[in-house]
């Protein structure tokens, strides 16, 4: 039956129908403008805006949920760090730095603890103090020779033993083996 009536006096009354609803659409979007545009320009939007509660609004907003919207990410590529640094007065920044409360923060004792850990003393003690200490070693046993000679002379003079000449310090005793 449907077939029957394919084009016949329902199709053509649905099609006007249509028609006409399309037409009453057109005219109500247009009324609709008409009538927003006359009452937005007797409106006066200080006094509309001054009635609005701003703080109950604001409680209303959930800041964590509009946060997670930002693409921080996108916002950090586009910020060129150097055009910034730029622009930084770094003198003025130094004279706003309390230094005394920077020095305060630092550990010395840590700091100098781990500078001694990678630092090998003995090895610049060695390449140093090489020189230095071969001579002081020379002036020791230079020092433990005279000695042994002053003991050498003093058993000489408790048991009656003849003195020999002493020498000039530098050398054995004239007489005797090294």
């Amino acid at each position: 039956m449907a077939e029957d009536n394919a084009g016949g006096p329902l199709d053509f009354v649905a099609r006007r129908a249509r028609s006409v609803l399309g037409i009453m659409d057109e005219a109500a979007t247009t009324v609709i403008r008409a009538v927003a545009g006359a009452v937005l320009d007797r409106i006066d939007l200080d006094d509309l805006v001054s009635r609005v509660d701003v703080n109950r609004i604001a409680e209303r907003v959930d800041v964590r949920r509009v946060a997670d919207r930002v693409d921080v990410e996108g916002i950090a590529d586009r910020v060129d760090v150097n055009r910034i640094a730029d622009r930084v007065d770094v003198n003025r920044v130094a004279d706003r730095v309390d230094v005394d409360a920077v020095i305060v923060r630092i550990d010395l004792v840590g700091l100098t603890r781990g500078v001694l850990a990678e630092t090998d003393l003995g090895r610049i003690v060695r390449d140093t103090g090489g020189g230095m200490a071969a001579e002081t070693a020379d002036a020791i046993r230079l020092l433990g020779r005279r000695g042994d000679r002053g003991v050498n002379r003093f058993g000489d003079r408790l048991l009656g033993r003849a003195v020999p000449p002493q020498g000039n310090g530098d050398g054995p005793p004239p007489g005797r083996a090294r």
